[in-house]
């Protein structure tokens, strides 16, 4: 419905541009504007998908949703920020962590998943070192001498006092030849 301009008519576009400016006025337009800015602000939606979630009758995310998206919308600006040690699909893939989003704000479960972490890695460093003492315990035992005939008991001392007489001059005579010889003696 173009009309010329020498007729004093008004365009298209021109009624386009005063139908927008009238509705953007409207009372309902301002207060559907500001839900989907809150839904934006609450859940990190764009405001094509928040104006699309508020018009297919779904309402305001609440309970497990809303905390789910503000978590995430928390997450992700911490992490664009570069207060995360790691990506935010590394915290989300661990079920403590998400578990913890449900009970506490984000930047507390941040604190609390981080010295959890660190007590693991204490407490795993705790054992390597213990199954490295006991290791080194066992080590240093094997390195001891060992007796070389350790099975065998003692010898009794021979008593040359109640011994008969044939068997000592025996032993006398084995004695003297082997120091004849220049060895030792076997008893």
């Amino acid at each position: 419905m173009k009309q010329r301009k020498d007729t004093g008519l008004v365009t298209e576009g021109e009624l386009l541009d005063m139908a927008r400016s009238l509705s953007e006025a409207e009372p309902a337009y301002i207060i559907g504007r500001q839900l989907i800015e809150s839904v934006c602000l609450d859940t990190g939606m764009d405001q094509a998908a928040a104006a699309a979630m508020l018009l297919d009758g779904g309402g305001m995310p609440r309970g497990l949703a809303a905390i789910s998206a503000r978590a995430a919308n928390d997450l992700i600006r911490l992490g664009e920020a570069g207060e995360l040690q790691e990506d935010v699909e590394a915290y989300l893939e661990d079920e403590r962590f998400v578990k913890m989003l449900l009970e506490m704000p984000v930047k507390a479960a941040l604190r609390l998943y981080a010295a959890e972490c660190r007590m693991e890695e204490n407490a795993k460093r705790e054992r390597e070192l213990g199954a490295q003492d006991i290791m080194e315990k066992i080590a240093a035992r094997r390195a001891l001498p060992t007796p070389i005939r350790g099975d065998v008991p003692a010898e009794a001392q021979t008593d040359y006092a109640n011994m008969p007489s044939a068997q000592f001059r025996e032993i006398k005579e084995r004695l003297m030849k082997a120091a004849a010889e220049g060895r030792r003696a076997t008893l």
